[in-house]
């Protein structure tokens, strides 16, 4: 399996806390099944170096470095804050996953920032191709489906998390992840593993729910095709067109009433 949205970089936001800590989320992942991952540092968000992006080349090097020993493939990529100017810091910085057009983007877990529509086509627009994180964990999105759905439907992409999928971040929220699953508004299944216990690097047990809800076929494609796509920078698998969770309201003409 690959892992498309971790935070295992050590020492750089609200992820692992060292190496050693890394090294145990990276061979916890190793046993759940997962042969690569992607590193997604928060960007403009949670750094704790004032998003110093020198010092986060220097960290990505020192990962390298730490690399010997660990039966794992890592890619780099980010998880960028939605703001303004997007396109042009993702030009600048290596932000993408593994230098591809996909990018991670974050919304505030609260609300959808005004403008964000045209944001995302303007992205799209410089060539890039947005991975809307964690959907199901936004406030807003679990309670306007539809507006998930005109994101995808413009060509955006939706990432799971898997402990959303088992439940694990309560009931309301594996609900929303369930509706949006069946309605294919996300496409990736991944763990945005911040540490070895409460939030580890594990898809398998997100994987087994997700195949009980969509059929097998597609949630191994979800941790494997799809991510694999991603990485090599290519179309993803198509598996089917996204779907209006929220139907359409007939609306009806009142005519004014006739005092007689």
């Amino acid at each position: 399996m690959i892992d498309l949205h971790t935070h295992l970089l050590p020492d750089w936001d609200d992820g692992a806390k060292d190496w050693d800590e890394m090294r145990r989320m990276a061979e916890i992942a190793s046993k759940d099944g997962i042969h690569k991952i992607v590193l997604t540092p928060h960007i403009f968000r949670l750094s704790k170096h004032n998003d110093d992006f020198a010092v986060l080349e220097q960290k990505m090097d020192e990962f390298k470095n730490q690399l010997r020993g660990i039966p794992m493939q890592f890619y780099r990529g980010a998880e960028v804050f939605v703001r303004h100017n997007l396109a042009e810091n993702i030009q600048r910085h290596s932000f993408t996953i593994n230098d591809s057009d996909y990018i991670f983007i974050e919304f505030p877990s609260g609300q959808i920032v005004p403008g964000a529509k045209e944001l995302f086509y303007n992205l799209m627009l410089a060539g890039y191709i947005p991975i809307i994180s964690h959907p199901e964990r936004n406030a807003i999105f679990a309670s306007r489906p539809d507006l998930l759905y005109e994101f995808v439907e413009a060509g955006s992409l939706g990432q799971v998390t898997a402990k959303s999928l088992t439940g694990e971040f309560g009931a309301e929220t594996k609900k929303t992840a369930d509706l949006f699953i069946t309605h294919n508004l996300v496409h990736v299944i991944a763990s945005d593993a911040h540490d070895p216990e409460r939030r580890p690097p594990r898809l398998s047990a997100g994987v087994a729910e997700a195949a009980r809800i969509v059929g097998k076929e597609r949630a191994e494609a979800m941790v494997t095709d799809i991510p694999q796509a991603i990485l090599d920078n290519k179309q993803i698998p198509y598996l089917g067109d996204p779907v209006n969770p929220v139907n359409k309201k007939k609306w009806a003409i009142r005519l004014p009433r006739i005092k007689r």
